[in-house]
């Protein structure tokens, strides 16, 4: 647009307007119009001198339309607004809360959903409990040749989720009009020195009326639906990624909740665990606690070698509790002191948190931190190992004479402890970089200190059940451990033979819901792969013989397995392994495991 013309142009108005005669939008001056629509004045002159068209009459037509179309428009939406505001209430979801996704599994449940004329969608991503559960004419299609499953071909016939696009939609629930605004805002995250602006979807459900009580009654509703559905899932949290910190935590996925009967443990202790969590959980608990001055708290310590199953009692407590897991790492390199607190501080009321393996996360007392102080400290105050002229002292032992020090040699050592601690403190200063204390080894990750406050500082968060798991306790420092932070030890040792046995029970019990490729036992069916066996009958008559193993003859193999298997030797998950490969045919398993054990036994010594 060219303001000068137009400039020009208004001039020639305000000399028409002073004029006796009114204004005719026939007549409108040219510069205006040339002004605003460029080549107006070109395109109106070769209409006319072909065609004989006048523009000017559409003109004088077009500019009222889109003044009286334009101000329809604002007076629509401000008497929306209005309305809205007068006679709706509305509820917020934002997109980094659980309820939004749930909120839109139930929405794409919904017949709104279908007759939506513009749909999102979203790619369903299952997990392996709900892939158990699809229809068995889904999974037959997915067979290729052989007998093998193409997952390619079973993906493919998976449909996706559809969602009601951005925008506003309605439904009714419970013969009530509800209102979907779907909608996306900008929203700018700081990340050290840079700013990124990122788009955050809300959800906004409006219903008539002043209250919103009928959208917190629907908002319950389908909290108790998705509940529902996933009564027997276990939810695991992990830290949200750096760039979503400050929302705290992040679904990692939903797994099927894992029975106390699967973990291998002491029957004695199991029920100690569980009764202690149950106490502590139970609803007059904080009253009690708080009654005595005890922090409302409780930590549980489970050590043994790897493949004990420390992390399998975890699941098993969340799911026996209907607790969700939030699992930290500490050896996440971008995890800091300040995003702990964050995180603990974003923790339900109730939860299991999760520390694994905390004696690999350097929670031990800081060696770097000795060496420095051992640097600085006086000449005198430290233990020699060789004499004056370098050669090694008997024993490592210094003579208790040689460390006297001469009085005409106190200035020389004051001297000399100066230079040193100032050359430490200047080695240090050039590893902290351009900006101070970045890149810098001593202030990394997540120190023992920072942790103890968060575990049970003055601000640290009660309620929830602090779980560490560590391979070798003895590395643990006295402070993490002592009572108040850890309140139960739970040792994890290897299988016993009664623990074996229990294991071989539990891998072959109830064969008949899980063949998968039949039996493979001798006189079984067999496919030529090693899969499933050819055909609907050969596959159902593996099933029948595996369901043929009476109970008293899987005792009978049990008890068999366990005496082969030497007590207390292989870890539970080693056993395990060995059945999971034999897990069509608990006879071929009792044959060959005293020559696995016998190829095993010498790595053992």
């Amino acid at each position: 647009m060219d303001f000068r013309h137009l400039r020009s142009a208004t001039r020639n108005v305000y000399d028409v307007s002073n004029a006796t005669e009114p204004l005719d939008l026939h007549n409108l001056p040219t510069s205006i119009l040339e002004a605003i629509f460029p080549g107006y004045a070109i395109i109106s002159r070769f209409l006319l001198q072909v065609l004989g068209f006048d523009i000017s009459n559409l003109v004088s037509i077009a500019i009222p339309a889109f003044a009286i179309v334009t101000a329809s428009r604002y007076l629509w939406r401000w008497a929306g607004a209005f309305l809205a505001k007068a006679f709706m209430a509305s509820v917020f979801v934002n997109e980094d809360d659980d309820l939004h996704e749930t909120c839109m599994e139930w929405i794409a449940a919904q017949r709104m959903s279908q007759r939506a004329k513009s749909v999102k969608a979203v790619t369903q991503r299952s997990n392996s409990w709900e892939e158990a559960n699809l229809d068995e004419d889904v999974v037959n299609m997915a067979m290729g040749p052989g007998g093998l499953f193409n997952f390619g071909k079973w993906a493919a016939n998976v449909p996706p989720r559809y969602e009601p696009y951005y925008g506003m939609h309605y439904f009714r629930y419970n013969g009530r009009l509800f209102f979907f605004d779907r909608s996306r805002h900008s929203n700018a995250t700081i990340s050290g020195s840079n700013i990124r602006a990122n788009e955050e979807e809300l959800l906004e459900i409006k219903c008539l009326g002043r209250s919103t009580k009928p959208a917190r009654q629907l908002l319950e509703h389908i909290k108790t639906w998705s509940l529902e559905k996933e009564s027997a899932m276990t939810v695991i949290r992990r830290p949200a990624l750096r760039e979503m910190r400050r929302h705290g935590w992040a679904k990692a996925s939903s797994r099927p909740s894992r029975p106390m009967s699967t973990v291998v443990l002491d029957s004695g202790q199991k029920d100690a665990i569980i009764a202690d969590i149950n106490e502590y959980l139970h609803p007059l608990a904080p009253r009690w606690y708080a009654s005595r001055g005890i922090p409302y708290r409780r930590g549980y310590l489970f050590h043994g070698p790897p493949g004990t199953g420390k992390t399998s009692l975890s699941f098993a407590l969340a799911g026996v509790f209907g607790l969700e897991i939030y699992v930290i790492s500490l050896l996440e390199p971008t995890l800091t002191e300040a995003d702990l607190n964050l995180l603990f501080n974003n923790l339900p009321r109730r939860c299991i948190v999760l520390l694994e393996d905390v004696d690999t996360a350097g929670l031990v007392r800081n060696k770097t931190e000795a060496l420095l102080e051992e640097e600085a400290a006086p000449t005198h105050q430290k233990k020699s190992t060789t004499d004056e002229n370098g050669n090694p002292l008997p024993n490592g032992v210094p003579d208790p004479s040689a460390t006297e020090e001469a009085p005409g040699n106190a200035s020389i050592t004051a001297m000399t402890d100066l230079t040193r601690a100032l050359r430490a403190s200047s080695q240090r200063q050039r590893q902290s970089g351009p900006v101070l204390g970045f890149n810098d080894p001593l202030k990394q990750g997540i120190s023992l200190s920072g942790l103890l406050n968060v575990i049970d500082g003055v601000a640290s968060h009660e309620g929830r059940v602090l779980v560490m798991t560590s391979n070798f306790p003895e590395k643990l420092d006295p402070a993490l451990v002592r009572p108040g932070r850890v309140d139960m030890k739970v040792e994890f040792g290897h299988a016993g033979r009664e623990q074996a046995r229990e294991l071989f029970e539990r891998m072959f019990d109830g064969a008949d819901e899980y063949a998968v490729g039949g039996a493979s036992r001798p006189g079984s069916p067999k496919s030529p792969a090693g899969g499933f066996p050819k055909g609907e009958e050969d596959h159902k008559d593996g099933v029948a013989v595996e369901a043929e193993l009476a109970k008293e003859e899987l005792r009978g193999l049990a008890r068999r397995f366990a005496e082969q298997v030497p007590d207390k030797r292989f870890t539970p998950a080693e056993i395990q392994g060995f059945l999971l490969t034999r897990r069509k045919d608990p006879v071929k398993a009792v044959e060959e495991v005293e020559g696995w054990v016998n190829q095993l036994m010498p790595s053992k010594e």
